[in-house]
């Protein structure tokens, strides 16, 4: 079995945070997304993988692992890439595919393994991973699912579908396992309509993911998505990083190489220190936050559940509470990014607010390069460009 990793889109409803890298190549926890895609598949036994990336950026992929080779992706969208796909199994002699989209990611880290083996006993031709709709606010299409595990709807991701699939029922978890026939029949037209007519044909099956699932579609997404992996995540400090003693570091912490937390600095945890990264003195960096390679906290800054990109500077005095900064950014000292309910929301995410309601407290979308100037406040879902 060959296993394809799609990284060929740019990440367009995570915009602005996908202005300068695509979405398959953004790092989160210090580890470009592909990379959770790449343990999916070796949890599952495949050895033989291609990465199909988006073409003139194929060179961004940091695979680096044996048995692992990136092509750029002949074609455009999800029909492009499954063509792509196709094309490199008949010319590696292989039988049986298996197709992770980046993005997707799974705790623990099985969905891929739990779907080779639904397609090796179910008798389906092809097999789909699905996660509950309960959390999913868009995905690449909703499913029905009957009593024996056949698929017979499957419903694109449409703002009229996602209101109907909201709550329940299932959407497609981001694996799919097929024979190389079937993937070549599901590469000649675009996704939805492939798996509808498979549904119709009943040869398409579905085998629900009963762990924790995030979808990264957008960018508050990231937030989840870190939620999940620094989960019970452990402490751990890598030997090239420099913690002082008189620096405070929690329960859930990860430390890269490379990274610097100075004396009277608080990291709460569960938290993501990312390499070369500086924490200075009497920064505070709380729960559920990830700080990602070469990037600053300054003295008395504050970072709480968020998200600060690869070289990002956190001015001094400044807050980051429930926020998505883009790499480069910059935080001027003393500026607050609070969090709160969303007042400034983009229309393309509206709805996605309205739907989550008071449960959410959101902070500010911060575009990669974009400054935010000193002593000004900012947030509750403001977008700044």
């Amino acid at each position: 079995m060959i296993g394809f990793v799609l990284a060929g889109g740019y990440g367009k409803r995570l915009l602005p945070l996908t202005s300068r890298t695509p979405k398959p190549f953004m790092q989160l926890l210090g580890r470009q997304l592909i990379d959770y895609s790449l343990d999916m598949l070796r949890e599952a036994g495949v050895d033989d993988v291609v990465i199909i990336a988006t073409q003139g950026f194929s060179g961004m992929a940091s695979a680096g692992r044996e048995g692992v080779r990136v092509v750029e992706q002949r074609g455009l969208d999800i029909q492009g890439a499954l063509r792509t796909a196709y094309e490199e199994a008949v010319a590696s002699k292989e039988r049986e595919a298996i197709v992770v989209y980046t993005g997707f990611l799974a705790s623990p880290n099985t969905i891929a393994k739990l779907a080779v083996e639904y397609y090796q006993t179910s008798g389906f031709p092809v097999v789909l991973a699905l996660a509950s709709a309960a959390t999913g606010l868009e995905t690449y299409g909703f499913v029905t699912v009957d009593y024996r595990g056949a698929v017979r709807d499957f419903m694109w991701e449409s703002q009229e579908a996602n209101r109907w699939g909201m709550g329940r029922g299932y959407v497609f978890g981001g694996v799919m396992v097929s024979g190389v026939e079937e993937l070549e029949e599901a590469s000649r037209r675009p996704f939805a309509e492939s798996m509808k007519s498979m549904a119709k044909q009943g040869v398409l099956g579905g085998v629900q993911w009963p762990g924790r699932w995030v979808e990264i579609g957008y960018p508050w997404d990231i937030l989840e998505a870190i939620n999940m992996l620094l989960d019970g995540a452990g402490t751990r400090i890598a030997r090239g990083a420099r913690v002082s003693r008189s620096a405070v570091v929690g329960d859930n912490v990860i430390v890269d190489e490379g990274a610097v937390i100075e004396d009277g600095a608080v990291v709460k945890g569960p938290a993501y220190i990312g390499r070369d990264v500086r924490v200075m003195s009497g920064a505070v960096v709380e729960g559920f936050s990830s700080i990602e390679q070469g990037s600053v906290i300054e003295e008395n800054a504050i970072v709480d559940r968020s998200y600060v990109g690869v070289g990002v500077r956190v001015g001094a005095l400044s807050e980051v509470r429930g926020s998505v900064v883009g790499e480069g950014a910059v935080i001027g000292p003393g500026a607050h990014l609070v969090d709160g309910y969303p007042e400034r929301l983009p229309e393309r995410l509206r709805w996605l607010a309205e739907y989550l309601g008071e449960k959410v407290k959101l902070g500010a979308v911060v575009s990669p390069g974009h400054e935010v100037q000193c002593c000004t406040v900012s947030g509750k879902g403001a977008v700044l460009p």
